[in-house]
């Protein structure tokens, strides 16, 4: 049996006219011999309260992508990511995300309401072999000077919406007692 293989092309266009004058920006990068696309929409889990009604400051959201070296449910082979988009639905929360490495070193991102995230793994290296996917591409490591060297394999990506605390004691935000309002869409393409 063949496997299929097909080009994602990706897109990015940004349009404003200011004093008269057009500022618009089109870039395009096109990813070779895709063979896997994801795409699903998730809900994201609020920030949880501790007993006195504040904030847990230690809780980082629920786990909606992993990478590893063998596939799993949910699970994506690191080396062949090569595209990942995570966008947020809601129009009114924001949603943390959280970026986390084999080193256990993390970063918070936090993707405002109705936009998205991009991380691209290296689709493609010169003389047309395979990239190395989500594998070696970050470090925050505030102790390592960033170089090549010391970049890590993505592992996880974790995310909670963000919202006031009196919403998510309202259950507005989705404390349990209301609607979760913040669904992020997922997209991941592979090799």
């Amino acid at each position: 049996m063949t496997q299929v293989k097909g080009n994602l092309k990706v897109e990015v266009r940004e349009s404003i006219e200011l004093n008269g004058n057009l500022f618009n920006s089109y870039n395009s990068q096109t990813l070779k011999n895709i063979t896997d696309v994801s795409k699903r929409i998730v809900t994201v889990p609020p920030t949880t309260l501790d007993s006195d009604g504040e904030p847990v400051t230690t809780y980082k959201g629920q786990e909606i992508l992993a990478m590893s070296t063998i596939i799993g449910s949910g699970t994506f082979v690191e080396e062949k990511v090569r595209y990942i988009r995570i966008t947020n639905l809601s129009d009114e929360y924001p949603v943390l995300l959280t970026l986390k490495n084999e080193g256990d070193e993390e970063f918070l991102y936090k993707l405002d309401k109705l936009s998205s995230f991009l991380y691209s793994g290296e689709a493609e290296i010169v003389g047309g072999t395979s990239g190395s996917g989500v594998q070696n591409s970050f470090n925050s490591d505030r102790v390592t000077l960033p170089n090549t060297d010391s970049m890590k394999d993505l592992v996880n990506i974790l995310a909670m919406a963000s919202s006031s605390v009196s919403d998510i004691q309202s259950g507005a935000a989705g404390s349990g007692s209301g609607a979760v309002k913040c669904n992020v869409e997922l997209f991941v393409a592979t090799t």
